[in-house]
């Protein structure tokens, strides 16, 4: 995982992070863990944690003026309160994903001591799902998760932006509402080749077991019947050919 965090841009340290979820189907309401990548001293690291805060009713999402309520301006504020989940797709009516299935992050807030909160925009003001989002207004969060590139997650995370999250929030905010990252939508075709394997691949999913072929059967041609050959009549016994009388010769 490390590596995969290393290669997009974002330089964690070597330690591993604890056992996650490996499934496809994670959500806030079902607690599903993530590896984040949070600071640690003086090195940047992954370790896991839960989505959402069940002491806060559920809460796992961050809306507009965030600093202003004190829990959360306490956390971005806060040394290594800052963390960027790592993920290679996010849903939001739609599954939102980089061309080539890399990994990218998102920028949250780290509660307590294994709980993060995802920072959100107004998903109608992004180029990414603006139009959908208005077609579809009332349905759905109507949020758009702020998405990194691994330069940006790392200083999200690092200690020096606790002096000014808010400033460093907005402009990595602007990048995702012009999707500066290219995020295309829609999920992958089935099937297609990318350059790199998803997060359910690194987390150990098994492949999807391909079917076996059945082998055709020859076919057998079904044999003809014997022809029959009907018998001849019974040969006729030879024509007796009648013998015409003796001419009789009268002698006077």
């Amino acid at each position: 995982m490390g590596e995969h965090v290393r290669r997009a841009g974002c330089p964690v340290d070597q330690a591993k992070p604890a056992s996650y979820d490996t499934g496809t189907n994670k959500t806030a309401k079902k607690g599903a863990n993530y590896p984040a990548v949070v600071q640690k001293r003086d090195a940047l690291s992954l370790e896991t944690r839960t989505f959402g805060v069940a002491r806060l009713r559920g809460t796992h999402c961050v809306f507009d003026n965030w600093m202003a309520k004190p829990t959360w301006a306490k956390a971005a504020k806060s040394e290594n309160g800052r963390c960027a989940i790592v993920v290679t797709s996010f849903v939001e009516g739609i599954t939102c994903r980089r061309p080539d299935d890399k990994v990218f992050f998102i920028l949250a807030l780290a509660i307590g001591d294994d709980s993060f909160v995802i920072l959100t925009t107004d998903a109608k003001q992004t180029s990414l799902l603006g139009e959908r989002a208005r077609k579809s207004e009332g349905f759905g969060s109507g949020r758009c998760p702020l998405y990194a590139d691994g330069a940006q997650a790392a200083r999200w995370c690092s200690a020096t932006s606790a002096e000014d999250p808010a400033a460093v929030a907005a402009e990595i905010e602007a990048a995702a509402q012009t999707n500066a990252l290219g995020l295309v939508t829609g999920a992958a075709k089935r099937g297609a080749v990318t350059q790199s394997r998803t997060l359910q691949d690194f987390w150990g999913a098994a492949a999807p077991k391909k079917k076996a072929k059945a082998e055709p059967v020859p076919a057998v041609k079904p044999e003809a019947p014997a022809a029959v050959k009907a018998e001849a009549p019974p040969a006729r016994p030879p024509a007796v050919k009648k013998k015409n009388p003796a001419e009789v010769i009268e002698i006077d």
